[in-house]
């Protein structure tokens, strides 16, 4: 659906679909009315797609959708797409701390090495 551009309505309620709402599906530059209403769907609803009246998400299902055009908010890992991990916080200061070791101590280690004074000097 995502290449019909002049696609102006589009209505999927009532067909048991579930997950979030794939955002290609809905990137139609003359859609005037859409409906998904009745479905299991959840997670955020897109920003291009709060234009349209609560109606078009609300009915029988849908109660994991969250955001505007509904009165539910949505949770801040929601919101916010990805949240980064435990794993991946020690791993960048890991990272951040061995890199500043190596850029401060071996150009220090490297002038100031007895073995290593012949072939310094040399460039200097």
């Amino acid at each position: 659906m995502g290449r019909m551009d002049l696609l102006k309505l589009v209505d999927l309620g009532h067909n048991q679909l579930s997950g979030e709402i794939p955002l290609e599906l809905f990137r139609l530059p003359y859609l005037d009315s859409m409906s998904v209403a009745g479905n299991s769907l959840s997670g955020p609803i897109p920003s291009f797609l709060q234009r349209f009246p609560a109606a078009s998400f609300a009915g029988n299902g849908n109660d994991g959708l969250c955001g505007a055009p509904l009165d539910r908010l949505c949770p801040a890992s929601a919101r916010s797409g990805k949240q980064i991990s435990g794993g991946s916080s020690v791993g960048a200061a890991v990272g951040f701390v061995l890199g500043f070791v190596v850029a401060f101590y071996f150009p220090q280690w490297f002038v100031f090495s007895r073995r290593l004074h012949p072939y310094v000097y040399r460039f200097l």
